[in-house]
């Protein structure tokens, strides 16, 4: 067996090794690596609140409405101020500062949804539910609350619960496409393909950019072996952000199934040029 033969073999292995951790990793980071969001404000019991279903402001909403001068220790200076110390990882002092804003305004919802997000930042997720079903309970139609509590219960397995804290985002917000993604892998998860597949496929209908989508949609493909959908998943993700590492990975590992494997190969470098760490996540991993 030839030097060349045998470096191509541990190639493959390593193509292989690494989709597969892709595919057990689908799920983003809390309210973070869903894609860009557009957003629109609603007056809401004199809060300004973010009804995209999650938001780029580490999936914080404005608990009180914003003004030119923000004095310190004010509703909207709080805020302010525990938005800057989750941003800079501080989050026993956001959750700090989070309480001091519900302290002013004991009926907040938006102050409990960001307390709630604080917690869930630190790990605890026990009480991040606590505070998100305390910003429902306010308010019944609160739908970054229902999104927040359904990525919370995702995370500590709770994925029952979860499907129907989504099922609620939608009800208030058809046009939700985060939360089609997040129901897409608790099918996933569940191994409910079909309706997966349904899921990604209603959040791409509603944003036909959504690369996340067509890379978890491309997973699902995978897993039930279908390589031919799931190679179209991963190209249209790549088209989508071309710098988007993770569908380059997969896309080589379909090539090598379909028995391409210079095109794998071609793939596989391109993936670990925009991601280097890639390589050591799949020697880790195997």
């Amino acid at each position: 067996m030839s030097t060349s033969n045998n470096s191509g073999k541990i190639f493959l292995m390593l193509v292989a090794a690494l989709a597969a951790v892709l595919i057990l990793s689908n799920m983003s980071n809390f309210l973070h690596d869903e894609g860009a969001t557009t957003t629109r404000k609603n007056k809401r019991n004199n809060s300004s609140v973010n009804q995209s279903a999650t938001n780029t402001n580490n999936g914080l909403v404005n608990s009180a409405n914003a003004s030119n001068a923000v004095t310190p220790g004010s509703r909207q200076g709080l805020n302010e101020q525990g938005a800057k110390q989750l941003k800079e990882g501080q989050f026993a002092a956001a959750i700090e500062t989070f309480k001091k804003l519900v302290a002013l305004k004991t009926d907040d919802a938006a102050g409990y949804h960001n307390l709630g997000v604080a917690y869930n930042k630190k790990g605890d997720n026990a009480n991040a539910v606590i505070q998100f079903n305390k910003a429902i309970e306010l308010d019944p139609k609160f739908a970054d609350a229902y999104y927040s509590l359904g990525v919370s219960q995702s995370n500590t397995g709770q994925k029952d619960a979860a499907l129907k804290a989504f099922e609620k985002v939608l009800a208030l917000n058809p046009k939700s496409h985060q939360t089609y993604l997040r129901l897409g892998m608790i099918y996933d998860d569940k191994k409910q393909y079909a309706k997966a597949v349904a899921a990604y496929e209603n959040a791409i209908k509603i944003d036909g950019n959504y690369a996340t989508a067509y890379y978890n949609l491309g997973n699902t493909y995978l897993s039930q072996k279908n390589i031919s959908k799931a190679s179209e998943a991963y190209q249209s993700a790549i088209d989508i952000n071309p710098s988007y590492a993770k569908p380059y990975v997969n896309l080589a590992h379909c090539y090598n199934k379909l028995g391409k494997p210079g095109k794998a190969q071609e793939l596989f470098h391109k993936a670990l040029e925009l991601d280097p760490s890639l390589k050591e996540r799949a020697r880790t991993k195997k």
